[in-house]
């Protein structure tokens, strides 16, 4: 059995043949993948390079993960707005999908290793007293019930332990069981996610994971002009066999990544005013997205994400009214915020004093209103969505002009379209259009 392996693609030996798990693998360069090139029919495998990707448990899942690639595509083509879609398993092997060539990075191992060398010990770590003190606390909760009621866990990370505290775990988490050998690390951990994760199998719960926002180093490897921000809805993936289930097998975990613009695009941007706004929040209460937020500097010709452009609170964001200062315009706003259902985010509104209290209604014909639209000079506004035209395959193609103009001619019934805000452009157009005539006029007379 094959595959096709992210680091092996399309890749030739000496002979001119294509090596194993390197067979051809048809690239084009995707628009919506800004640019790269990548297969929108099937995945491909990725592997660590520690991991033997010939090892049997690695060809069963890669085989038995095979059927996700028709579900991929099926979620893709159903809403084109889907970025990467990946399921990584708890055998070492990572599918994701759109496939795509992933060149194997050497100078980042060797930067950190040099990083490594370069450390300095300082200081001894009281470590008995930190397991007792993370014992006590797990005690507390578990004996009061208390906190998210979640499987509870304690990691050590170290350069190196001095003792095996053996009287801590005879105390408080007995019987004690030994991993011998640095060799056995590995294998015990990953049966003891097992027993994490039965609960879970057991009650047949899925919890759904976002992340904070972040950007693709795929993306900022490839110099993009502007690299998206997104975040990670991510869920585990756990064997339902009869024969299994008691033991809570995890088989890996699914996720695809959302692009915080699609996110923002659901916000009526008209309806806002001229200087109101949407902006996205975590629990943690760090922006996730935000008109203002700056995640990028530039270094030479080079932009680079700023180090904590995922960690800004709103207050970094949100300029307060300092008497002292001065500005181009002072303004007071009205903040309105609510969760979002089954995620950790909140959206909030920013609105300009007094907004909404009027509402001009025009009142044009569709005739007189397309003659004035149809101006060769007239655009509207490229980030604004007029009308739906993502999710029908027909309507992909059209722009948002085009889109409005076959709505309005009831050239396709099945186009569904914002009427509020159509209508309202095709009032400006019509208002807007002797302007064209006053200002060659007045080019005119000062010339």
């Amino acid at each position: 059995f094959d595959y096709y392996n992210s680091v092996l693609i399309n890749e030739r030996d000496e002979k001119g043949n294509f090596v194993e798990l390197g067979a051809e693998f048809l690239l084009e360069s995707n628009g919506h993948f800004s640019n790269l090139p990548v297969n929108t029919s099937i995945s491909s495998v990725q592997l660590p390079t520690n991991v033997y990707n010939k090892d049997p448990d690695i060809l069963n899942g890669v085989y038995m993960s095979e059927a996700l690639n028709a579900v991929f595509v099926e979620n893709f083509q159903r809403d084109p707005t889907l970025t990467w879609q990946y399921f990584g398993s708890a055998t070492g092997f990572f599918r994701i999908y759109p496939g795509i060539l992933v060149q194997a990075d050497r100078d980042n191992r060797e930067h950190f290793k040099l990083l490594v060398e370069e450390l300095m010990v300082k200081g001894v770590g009281v470590v008995d007293q930190a397991l007792r003190e993370a014992f006590q606390i797990l005690k507390q909760f578990q004996e009061a019930k208390q906190g998210s009621l979640c499987n509870q866990a304690i990691m050590l990370i170290s350069d190196g332990a001095v003792e095996d505290y053996e009287p801590v775990f005879e105390k408080y988490n007995w019987p004690d069981c030994k991993i011998s050998t640095l060799a056995d690390t590995q294998e015990n951990v990953m049966e003891y996610l097992h027993v994490l994760s039965r609960p879970m199998v057991i009650n047949h719960d899925h919890d759904i994971i976002w992340t904070e926002a972040y950007m693709d180093s795929k993306l900022l490897s490839s110099q993009a002009q502007s690299p998206t921000l997104l975040t990670t809805v991510a869920m585990p993936v756990f064997s339902k066999k009869n024969e299994t289930r008691s033991h809570g097998i995890l088989l890996g975990v699914v996720g695809s990544d959302v692009a915080l613009r699609e996110l923002m695009k659901l916000a009526p941007r008209y309806k806002l005013g001229v200087h109101g706004y949407a902006f996205l929040n975590t629990n943690n209460g760090y922006i996730l997205s935000h008109p203002d937020l700056r995640p990028l500097y530039r270094e030479g010709k080079k932009l680079k994400p700023k180090p904590n452009y995922n960690s800004v609170d709103l207050s970094e964001v949100e300029w307060e009214d300092q008497a002292e200062s001065k500005r181009v315009l002072f303004l007071t706003n009205d903040y309105f915020f609510t969760d979002i259902s089954d995620t950790p985010f909140s959206l909030g509104v920013v609105l300009s004093r007094g907004h909404g209290e009027y509402i001009l209604l025009g009142n044009t014909s569709v005739e007189e209103g397309l003659h004035d639209l149809l101006h060769p000079d007239l655009a509207l506004a490229s980030d604004w969505i007029y009308c739906i035209t993502d999710i029908d395959p027909d309507h992909r193609k059209l722009s948002q002009l085009e889109a409005v103009i076959r709505f309005l001619t009831r050239k396709d019934p099945d186009l569904e379209c914002d009427e509020e805000l159509v209508r309202e452009v095709l009032f400006d157009a019509v208002v807007t259009a002797p302007m064209e005539a006053y200002w060659t006029a007045l080019a005119l007379n000062i010339s």
